[in-house]
């Protein structure tokens, strides 16, 4: 259960989800080492479980990085085998690894939990506590960083930042707050330069992906983004740090399924498609267009796929941070939604792609604009 963080207590579906997916009679564990203050992050989320599933449907298990040897505790390892699932709350990423996978160590906490999940037992996370499923593991830097710096290591400041994950799904890097906080740049940067990763997943905020036998569910209020660059090329010419043609992009929004193994999107069945023909049309927010500009701002990357939805595909051309980004609508092309309003204003469980992604330096100048240029 891959959360993207800001996960509302209302959000039953999401907690159904959890709760339906445990294994055997203990309590959902949770777990809160990401955070800044673990005995509150802890506290809060038992009592929202409980709130959805009764009083001691969850218990906290308090490991943190002031308290690195409980990872190693005999008791503590028996208390992770009676759990029927996890819940791994935010905060930063790299503690948890820290802590459960000292440099590089896996240790008996680690191998408990990683048997349940074996077993059946649900691994859920939120925000940090979802990125800290995959391996490798995005732990900082922001889209911007990414594009001019590239993928940096653990001690990096001038790009985006992997760490050694948890490895529950392996080769598939997870980000979390994506649309929310402008992630797409960070998350295509990493598919396109670490050696053997060629996808990628991108959470949103109060939503989940429901990962069962490869392949996944979207539950929740806003979207997932699925980046596949598996057959991205490289073109030399291009004189961009960053520079691929070929890549794809996926968003999918509530009720929509995908196969983990060929990126094969399924949309839920009675969205409606979006267009000139539907009434839905009349919701797209042409203004966020204008702000291509400005891609990797909050929510931006969002209102842009939503207006390639309501014209069909239509392509975008973009400059930032010394690239191009042209976007078009690939073979199969769908925009579907809801009838009802989502998002910042997009309609609901907003489902759009394939979207083809190139990424290029920037546009040569024209003669007539080129100081001392024919006019």
């Amino acid at each position: 259960m891959l959360i993207g963080g800001a996960l509302e207590a209302g959000n039953k579906n999401i907690y159904d989800a959890i709760l339906e997916a445990r294994d055997g009679d203990g309590p959902v564990c949770v777990i809160p080492t990401a955070g800044a203050s673990p005995r509150e992050s802890m506290a809060s989320a038992v009592n929202r479980i409980d709130h959805w599933g009764g009083d001691g449907t969850a218990h906290g298990i308090l490991i943190t990085v002031s308290a690195p040897d409980r990872a190693f505790d005999p008791e503590v390892v028996e208390e992770i085998r009676g759990c029927s699932g996890f819940f791994f709350t935010g905060g930063v990423q790299a503690r948890i690894s820290r802590v459960f996978l000292p440099k590089g160590e896996m240790t008996p906490v680690y191998h408990a939990v990683l048997e349940r999940y074996r077993e059946g037992a649900v691994v859920s996370g939120s925000s940090a506590g979802a990125s800290i499923m995959s391996d490798p593991m995005i732990s900082g830097g922001t889209s911007e960083d990414a594009f001019s710096g590239g993928v940096v290591g653990a001690n990096g400041t001038d790009g985006v930042q992997l760490l050694q994950g948890m490895g529950l799904i392996r080769g598939i890097p997870i980000d979390q707050h994506f649309l929310a906080r402008g992630r797409i740049g960070r998350l295509m940067t990493v598919v396109l330069e670490e050696e053997d990763v060629s996808h990628g997943l991108g959470i949103d905020e109060n939503t989940a992906l429901v990962v069962r036998n490869g392949r996944g569910r979207v539950v929740g209020a806003s979207g997932v983004i699925w980046v596949d660059g598996s057959r991205a090329h490289y073109p030399s010419s291009s004189s961009a740090r960053l520079a691929a043609e070929g890549l794809v992009v996926e968003l999918l929004g509530e009720g929509d399924e995908i196969d983990m193994n060929t990126g094969s999107v399924t949309p839920a069945a009675g969205k409606e498609r979006l267009g000139a023909v539907s009434p839905l049309a009349s919701r797209r927010d042409t203004s966020r267009d204008e702000q291509l500009d400005r891609l990797f701002n909050r929510w931006v990357f969002l209102h842009v796929l939503n207006g390639m939805a309501t014209d069909g595909g239509a392509d975008r051309s973009v400059e930032v941070e010394g690239h191009r980004i042209q976007l078009r609508g690939g073979d199969g092309f769908r925009g579907v939604a809801w009838p009802e309003r989502g998002v910042r204003g997009t309609p609901y469980g907003l489902s759009v792609g394939p979207i083809e992604v190139d990424i290029l330096g920037p546009r040569p100048q024209s003669s007539a604009s080129r100081p001392g240029g024919r006019r």
